[in-house]
């Protein structure tokens, strides 16, 4: 074993996990599994298909490790370093450069748009020994970020408040992350408790504030021309967590609707294609669909639908309001689609064309439509006296019973116990199916069987 391969196997040992998984992503091999194996299967990659650009990587991964070492004992953040890595052993990929960062990416929140970066994500350091630690930032606010809070404030345009907002996530040197709240949080800015909505799943040491994690308001004790401290009191569970401050403008949900209405309404050609492909027959199926049924209530609100929409990657026809969907994620943002319960983020969000003609054309008190296979459309009505219609057919049944009419043969299932009173009772039902109807009785409730016919079928999407 060569002195390089010796060397870049103990320097395998500072990587974390994101470092190894992403050396394997590269090399095109797994990358899931505990840390043990993922060091496995580097280490194997070094002894057996080992090559100047693999250490290489290795050698600049755990450079980069040592600047994040020394990021976090200075409290500030290190800067985008760029190093080569082979996409592959195999030298017939060319090699690609890529960008890592010590510095986390935070996740885009539609209803705070940024405007600018106070402080960059800094790593909150355990400072001495113990579960509670507390950290101390400064910042100072600019002319133009003093001037961007001072308009808001005094606009009459109806503008939404900008504010200086505090977001923590966790640590990582790649991908990007979600707003989360390390355990026992407390924030104060100049001396002032800032107001935190969370809640935990138990009272236990440690447990972290469940999601989501809103960004934290500063604004309220802020110095606008002196110098500001803010310190976060956290509990140090073995999880690292980065801090930042931003400049943002807290956006409505009405905001996130008229931009919907503005750039996210799908053309009726496009949505009349998916329901073609909907439609199509399947030759191996014996069944033919000869209609799709779409419901115009809100699964959500329970009420008619006024802007439907559905999410990009959805494969069902079912759409949602798309103002009570932006009202609910503003009071908890979950971006879950209601109807197929997968990720539904609101830049994935697309509104039905064809649904809103729909609507606008047909009554208010159709709940319902159905899509035909000539691209058209028909209303679904249902009666609502269907259910006392029902209900008195079933007493005109059950008194008829009562009654024992003539040219009706009554069979009670309650009445044998014994395997040949079945096969009696089977035989004295066949012999009156061709000329009499046959009522079945049980417990007090009368059945009437009726043929069932599969030659065609509607399907609700």
């Amino acid at each position: 074993m060569s002195t390089d391969v010796l060397e870049a196997t103990v320097m395998l040992e500072a990587l974390r996990v994101t470092e190894l998984r992403l050396l394997l992503s590269k090399m095109g091999k797994s990358k899931s599994g505990l840390k043990k194996d993922l060091m496995k299967r580097v280490t194997d990659l070094l002894h057996n298909e080992c090559s100047p650009e693999l250490l290489s990587a290795v050698r600049e991964l755990h450079k980069l490790r040592q600047v994040s070492k020394d990021a976090r004992r200075s409290s500030k953040p290190s800067p985008v370093e760029i190093i080569s890595m082979p996409e592959c052993v195999s030298p017939e990929k060319p090699q690609s450069p890529i960008s890592i960062s010590t510095e986390p990416q935070m996740i885009k929140l539609p209803f705070y748009r940024t405007l600018d970066t106070i402080l960059a994500p800094t790593p909150l350091v355990p400072m001495y020994g113990g579960a509670m630690q507390n950290s101390d930032f400064f910042f100072h606010l600019s002319a133009s970020q003093q001037a961007h809070i001072q308009n808001s404030k005094s606009s009459k345009s109806g503008l939404t408040p900008v504010q200086v907002v505090l977001r923590i996530c966790y640590s990582e040197s790649i991908g990007v992350e979600e707003d989360q709240y390390p355990p026992n949080i407390c924030v104060s800015v100049n001396h002032t408790n800032c107001p935190i909505q969370c809640t935990y799943s138990s009272n236990k040491m440690g447990t972290e504030p469940s999601r989501p994690c809103r960004p934290i308001d500063l604004s309220p004790g802020l110095y606008p021309a002196f110098t500001n401290r803010f310190s976060v009191v956290w509990g140090n569970f073995g999880k690292s967590y980065s801090a930042a401050v931003y400049l943002v403008r807290v956006v409505s949900s009405q905001d996130l609707l008229d931009q919907l209405r503005r750039t996210a309404v799908e053309e009726q050609d496009l949505c009349r294609q998916r329901v073609s492909e909907k439609l199509r027959s399947d030759p191996e199926n014996e069944i033919s669909t000869t209609g799709l049924q779409v419901s115009l209530i809100c699964p959500l609100a329970k009420m008619r639908m006024s802007v439907p929409c559905r999410a990009r990657g959805c494969a069902h026809l079912q759409c949602f309001d798309a103002s009570f969907y932006l009202q609910m994620n503003e009071r908890k943002p979950r971006w879950t689609c209601p109807v197929c319960h997968r990720y539904a983020p609101f830049d994935e969000l697309r509104i039905d064309s064809l649904l809103c003609e729909v609507l606008e054309s047909c009554g208010e008190d159709v709940e319902e439509i159905e899509y035909l296979s000539d691209s058209n459309w028909k209303a679904v009505r249902h009666d609502k006296s269907e259910k006392n219609k029902d209900t008195v057919q079933h007493q005109q049944m059950k008194h008829k019973a009562n009654c024992n009419p003539v040219g009706s043969v009554f069979v009670d299932l309650t009445q044998f116990s014994s395997d040949d009173e079945d096969i009696q009772k089977e035989e004295t039902v066949s012999a009156h199916l061709e000329d009499k109807s046959v009522h079945f009785r049980k417990s007090g409730v009368v059945k009437t069987s009726k043929p069932k016919s599969r030659k065609t079928q509607v399907q609700n999407y």
